[in-house]
């Protein structure tokens, strides 16, 4: 390379940081985000929620997209692999807002949006541009690390009866290439099994929630009956999970795909009188008051 060429390069490297450096500025004057986890350690296939708080540090108004942070993290295992989320490209630009020192908090589960199966030590961080609409600049998280190991005893074995729950449900017909409904059924009932068995397990939680999900959608109303009690049991019995909001989600959809109304405020009833002055008895009253609203 010529001394002409080497000069140039460095011309346009210079410039291009130059460029950069509003973009940089612009993120650390506006947003700040923090992402923790509760625990660094999680056995294979256990849900890995990730927290993280969102804070406005600037003067003014931020108008932003939750959605488009929950896809921007960036994860890696020991080997240097990059982690993508499955769902990229779901959420758009906009539809959020912060004040001046207002913060929004929430989470997910990273280890099924991102595919994480494999026993290792990951580094995890968000490196977002929250309103690509606008022209946000890019906003870069603290950095965390957690390990994903076996599981042994009870675990390991609630872990066999998941997996195959698992191929039970994504089972095809070798006839016309469909869901095979007969072994999806019996995968909806070896969630129940596992949860029944291992109660106390990491996996029992998301048991349930895969063996809703089975169901959650069917157009066919007999089955979409069944996920009315799985959502009850996700939320009596693991309130603290981190599905316990999509659980009232599909609960109350359920009744309003089958069009009873009544039956959904009894239920919805139920669990305030049952759990009275919990969570479980504010989510409910809220969506009490939506199902009034109801007119079919």
């Amino acid at each position: 390379m010529t001394n002409k060429k080497v000069i140039r390069l460095a011309v346009s490297i210079f410039i291009l940081g130059v460029l950069l450096i509003p973009m940089v500025s612009q993120a650390s004057e506006k947003l700040q985000i923090k992402i923790w986890v509760d625990k660094d350690q999680f056995f294979v296939r256990e849900p890995i929620p990730v927290n993280y708080e969102i804070k406005n540090i600037s003067d003014s108004t931020v108008f932003l997209s939750f959605g488009m942070i929950a896809e921007d993290f960036v994860i890696k295992d020991e080997q240097g692999q990059d982690y993508s989320t499955h769902r990229r490209g779901s959420f758009t630009g906009g539809g959020n807002s912060l004040s001046p020192g207002e913060t929004h908090q929430t989470g997910g589960d990273i280890g099924g949006l991102y595919g994480i199966k494999s026993v290792g030590e990951y580094t995890c961080y968000i490196y977002t541009q929250p309103s690509a609409v606008l022209n946000f600049g890019w906003t870069k998280s603290n950095t965390i690390k957690f390990k994903v190991i076996e599981p042994k005893g009870d675990e390991k074995k609630a872990l066999n009866m998941l997996l195959e729950a698992e191929k039970l449900k994504y089972s095809r017909n070798e006839q016309h290439g469909g869901r095979d409904l007969k072994k999806a059924e019996l995968g909806f009932l070896k969630y129940q099994e596992l949860v029944n068995n291992y109660p106390k397990s990491v996996y029992a939680p998301l048991s349930l929630s895969s063996a809703r999900g089975i169901y959650r959608y069917s157009e066919n109303l007999e089955e979409r009956k069944k996920v009315i009690p799985i959502s009850k049991r996700l939320i009596e019995e693991y309130p603290n999970s981190i599905y316990f909001m999509s659980a009232f989600t599909s609960l109350v959809e359920a009744y309003e795909v089958l069009k009873d109304k009544n039956s959904a405020v009894n239920a919805i009833n139920e669990l305030i009188e049952k759990h009275p002055n919990t969570k479980i008895s504010e989510e409910a009253e809220r969506r009490l008051k939506q199902i009034e609203e109801w007119k079919f």
